[in-house]
């Protein structure tokens, strides 16, 4: 309240206060300090004179411009905009115009016509470092039609031409680069601009995500470490190292970052869900189930919560908990199939069978190309001596992948009670695949010991 009652005082008797002075009364406000570091009250202030200034003379270009810089401060990029566009009317071959009307656009999500400024502003000799970056930053964000990649790999290196030791370019350049399957120049970039802002904890997580992608996990645990190291507390920074140490197996590693990133910021969503997931399994029920719980407080209609709920409670034996959990996944509109996976599995575990064929056919309606959707509907459809039904998912199963070793499993099984010349072939294609995953050991000595005794039919 005070600040407003200071701006009242201030504009007293302003009407008869020139544009000259008012324009001077705004930027003696601003001084030399960027505007966005301007209290509330100050910026108020200074787009009052301003727009004085403006209103007393339209052709002061500089109140003109300081206005929209201040309303485009404030975040009323439509009222910038305007005045952009006024400044370019009246002012047509300066650049400076075009740049903070691409600008104030590409704000707004207009990047088309961002990009038209920029290049404007270009032709009209406004070639600075930072509207070339900024140029870049558009044709990225246009980056759905590779052409628009190109132009922004061109347009940072240009930015970079004037001005080298730029950690933002070069950082942006390598998103580029990664997006143009450039992975190694990328990776030298990413490195380039950690060396100039080594507390940027989004270039070294990036740095870190292209080494793990690269297959070289103890670099990119180097790259979090030192960050952590430096003393930073960046949550994101414990948040990564957990995940790497997840995908390494270390379980309880991963827990200890997991929670000391929760413990600097409590919303990051996905340390919820990697807690749960370690705590399940190490068949750490409750704390599984708080960890999730703590995720759908803070994020309800997140369907794979309730998922990883269901799961839990089928892990403890309650098996009317996990169906509610796995139906409320559904409601929310399910995990791209895998909440109805699950109820049908846990109704097959219960030998209800026909529940079990309800929601696997309505999924396979739903999600026409699951595979493990319709290698269950197959195997429900056989426990229930369906077996041409059975047959014609299990293939449905085969066709959506072919490489898939289990599928063909289950549909040499099926075979086996209609076309044993199939099923021999199923059985040996089967093999084959199976011999690559470890996941198939179990069944293989099953598999080799039907074939046997499919060719001893055959004799």
């Amino acid at each position: 309240m005070r600040g407003w009652l200071l701006l009242v005082v201030s504009l007293a008797g302003c009407a008869d206060v020139d544009a000259p002075t008012a324009h001077r009364k705004a930027r003696e406000i601003i001084g030399d300090r960027p505007l966005r570091s301007l209290t509330q009250s100050e910026l108020a202030q200074a787009k009052q004179w301003a727009a004085l200034a403006v209103e007393h003379d339209p052709a002061h270009a500089e109140a003109a411009f300081a206005l929209a810089a201040l309303h485009a401060a404030h975040g009323a990029y439509e009222e910038a905009t305007a005045l952009y566009r006024r400044l370019v009317e009246v002012r047509p071959d300066e650049g400076r115009a075009y740049a903070a009307l691409g600008f104030s656009l590409a704000a707004q999500g207009r990047y088309s016509g961002a990009m038209r400024a920029y290049q404007d502003a270009l032709r009209r000799g406004e070639k600075s470092a930072l509207v070339y970056a900024r140029l870049g930053h558009v044709y990225q964000a246009l980056g759905h039609q590779e052409e628009h990649l190109h132009s922004a790999r061109a347009a940072y290196r240009a930015s970079l031409q004037l001005a080298g030791e730029q950690a933002g370019a070069l950082y942006q350049l390598a998103r580029v680069e990664v997006r143009l399957g450039q992975a190694g120049a990328a990776r030298q970039l990413m490195e380039q601009a950690l060396a100039l802002a080594p507390q940027d904890a989004g270039i070294r997580i990036d740095l870190a995500s292209l080494h793990r992608d690269a297959g070289r996990m103890q670099l990119a645990r180097g790259v979090l470490a030192e960050g952590l190291a430096q003393g930073a507390a960046e949550p994101l920074l414990h948040q990564e190292m957990g995940r790497l140490l997840w995908a390494d197996g270390d379980g309880a590693r991963a827990l200890a970052q997991f929670e000391q990133a929760l413990a600097l910021d409590p919303e990051l969503i996905l340390c919820y869900r990697y807690a749960g997931l370690i705590h399940s399994a190490a068949g750490r029920v409750q704390a599984a189930l708080e960890s999730f719980g703590a995720l759908v407080e803070r994020r309800p209609e997140d369907a794979t919560a309730h998922v990883n709920i269901g799961i839990v409670h089928s892990q403890r034996g309650d098996l009317g908990a996990a169906e509610a959990a796995f139906k409320k996944a559904m409601a929310l509109g399910g995990t791209s199939g895998d909440a109805e996976l699950k109820l049908g599995g846990l109704y097959v575990h219960q030998r209800r069978l026909r529940p079990a064929l309800q929601v696997f056919r309505a999924a396979t309606a739903t999600h026409p190309d699951h595979a493990e959707l319709f290698a269950a509907l197959g195997d429900v459809y056989r426990q229930l001596g369906l077996v041409s039904a059975a047959q014609g998912a299990g293939e449905r199963a085969v066709e959506i992948e072919p490489a898939r070793a289990l599928w063909r499993f289950y549909l040499a099984s099926t075979l086996e009670r209609l076309d044993a010349e199939r099923a021999r072939t199923e059985w040996r294609r089967y093999l084959e695949l199976a011999r690559s995953e470890d996941s198939e050991a179990p069944r293989l000595h099953f598999a080799r010991e039907r074939l046997r005794e499919l060719k001893k039919e055959e004799e």
